[in-house]
């Protein structure tokens, strides 16, 4: 579907160039017999002297790949050439986390608190985060590269703000043209000269005919400025051209910015996207991030992005665009871009927004093969081996414990419950845990047992032929929240999912009050306002150690003989009370 924002003129999307293909000319039959009765008559020496040839080549190639790995002889290679083999610069990274988990550590220095940074950053910029007690904004540090330290200026490359009109020497708009221009189809949308200004995003239409604004996310719309010719409204503004292509990430369910599960929702839609995407470079030239500080973007968040992006094994992410710094998560929505000029307009000389859930999107990769790639890349991104199927699935089960809202108030008994199928690892990570441990973690682990929160972000990640056991609170289940984790692991063919449902109102415990007051009475049916579903994620989870048990024996041997994931499939448990 193309957007025609310019009555008189027809839209043309954007294409990549394509060689002209000569017409076939005729061909003379006769002579193409005579050619073809030449090569059966090609001489027996000839042909022994190519199938010889064949196999010296196959047999220096086999060599060339066998030992690429080995030092050079003739000193260090040129980076980025391909005898900086992948296998040297994979050694590098997994050196480098070890180093980042050895040394990065947190420090309290009077009454701010300096957070760890590790893992992967935009180019030119990697900050730390410095909490202030009695303050609920961050500060931050900077990286100096050249002085090699912690500075507290913003470096130039943490806010790209694009060049000044008229632009760069010998640059125009596409099709000598200011107007916005878009193009969707079912998945996704690529706009050309998406506007920019204090907090807002602009579509110019040029022409008498009327466009409404339309949400390109569940949180922003895009407004329509009606104009009668665009070349006079960008002579008469200020503005920046930002070139090049942009990816717009817009977190729908800001309010809960380390909810970091909902990364998968946004990040399998987009890497199929890209893939698939005509004209669009990957990794792109910068990205915006909205609704988000830059304390949300942890080590986690980073390299997701990085592999959704393209980002190769020895490059840094593209720049980031993120909106300044907020105390409540409902003014963040509004906040201005960092670094840029409020009286300035900005324009995005072409970008690719991925449609959410609502606004006709998907929350999961387009195919099973990109899920499964994926999930390889993350790995490979650490110097780890892809994920592969096991001869025996090992009988490790990892619990990964909350201490906030949503625990198991039956710990104990939970434990002592999985002791009885395998060996337990009990594990609990937070906003500064390396992905690099929790790698090594998901590679080891048979089962995985959580309750339904962003503990349940690395299922995806698990091994084939691996299980999650989820546990869910009561009333969850509005707008498909209680599958979100269950369709990412299905998308990948080779986890087995399964769930236990608080069912009852005397196994889930409201942390407040006047939580419980309002709504512990509800029906599921009934839970189906954002109010209600907030009101269920302050709450604790009493299981049903006997029920948990039944759902234990008769899929744990299922699981631990190999069985498909297809053939030992059940039921996701209804969202009803008992």
């Amino acid at each position: 579907m193309t957007f025609r924002l310019r009555t008189t003129h027809q839209t043309t999307a954007r294409k990549p160039p394509t060689a002209s293909v000569p017409p076939p000319k005729n061909v003379n039959r006769s002579k193409q017999k005579n050619k073809t009765e030449n090569i059966l008559y090609f001489s027996w020496k000839a042909w022994l002297a190519l199938v010889l040839l064949s196999a010296s080549i196959g047999f220096i190639a086999y060599n060339l790949v066998l030992y690429s790995d080995l030092p050079s002889s003739r000193g260090t290679p040129k980076p980025g050439s391909s005898r900086s083999a992948p296998s040297r610069g994979l050694k590098q990274k997994v050196n480098q986390f070890k180093n980042e988990l050895k040394h990065e550590k947190e420090v309290v220095r009077g009454n701010k608190t300096y957070h760890p940074s590790f893992g992967l950053f935009p180019h030119g910029c990697k900050w730390r985060a410095v909490t202030v007690a009695g303050s609920s904004i961050p500060e931050y540090q900077w990286w100096d590269f050249k002085r090699k330290k912690w500075v507290d200026e913003r470096p130039a490359a943490c806010t790209p703000t694009g060049s000044p009109a008229p632009g760069p020497a010998g640059w125009n708009f596409y099709q000598n043209t200011p107007r916005t221009e878009v193009r969707c189809d079912n998945s996704h949308c690529m706009y050309t000269n998406l506007y920019y200004n204090n907090g807002r995003w602009y579509a110019i239409v040029d022409g008498p005919n009327h466009v409404q604004h339309w949400r390109f996310s569940r949180n922003q719309e895009i407004v329509t400025l009606h104009v009668q010719d665009a070349w006079q409204f960008v002579d008469s503004v200020k503005w920046n051209i930002i070139r090049g292509d942009t990816i717009m990430f817009d977190f729908i369910y800001f309010i809960h910015p380390t909810a970091i599960g909902h990364w998968w929702e946004m990040l399998g839609p987009l890497y199929s996207n890209l893939k698939r995407a005509r004209g669009f470079k990957r990794p792109c030239d910068q990205f915006v991030l909205l609704h988000l500080q830059r304390q949300h973007m942890l080590e986690w968040v980073r390299a997701m992005i990085a592999v959704a992006l393209g980002v190769g094994l020895q490059e840094e992410l593209p720049p980031v665009l993120i909106q300044e710094p907020t105390e409540n998560a409902h003014t963040q929505i509004t906040q201005q871009l960092e670094g840029l000029d409020r009286g300035t307009w900005y324009i995005f000389e072409h970008m690719i927004i991925t449609k959410d859930l609502y606004t006709g999107g998907g929350r999961t990769f387009l195919s099973q093969r990109d899920a499964q790639e994926f999930r390889s890349l993350i790995y490979q991104q650490y110097g780890l081996p892809p994920p592969a199927p096991r001869a025996l699935i090992p009988r490790t089960i990892t619990f990964q414990r909350k201490s906030a809202n949503r625990r198991v108030l039956n710990e104990e008994e939970l434990i002592a419950l999985l002791k009885e199928f395998g060996e337990v690892k009990v594990v609990e990570y937070g906003s500064t845990s390396s992905l690099y441990e929790q790698l090594l973690q998901m590679k080891e682990t048979g089962v995985y047992v959580s309750v339904h929160t962003s503990n349940l972000a690395n299922s995806p990640l698990l091994q084939p032929g691996s299980a999650v056991f989820e546990i869910i609170q009561r009333n969850w289940h509005w707008n498909g929240l209680d599958t979100s984790f269950r369709d990412q692991t299905a998308s990948m063919g080779d986890i087995h999912h399964y769930a236990w449902r608080a069912q009852r109102l005397n196994e889930t415990f409201y942390l407040y009050e006047r939580d419980r007051i309002k709504v512990a009475h509800w029906p599921p049916e009934q839970c189906g306002t954002e109010e209600c579903v907030e009101a269920h994620t302050k709450v604790d989870v009493k299981v049903d150690i006997p029920a948990l048990r039944a759902l234990l024996e008769s899929r744990l041997p299922l699981v631990f003989s190999g069985t498909p994931v297809a053939k030992a499939r059940i039921p996701w448990p209804p969202a009803v009370d008992v």
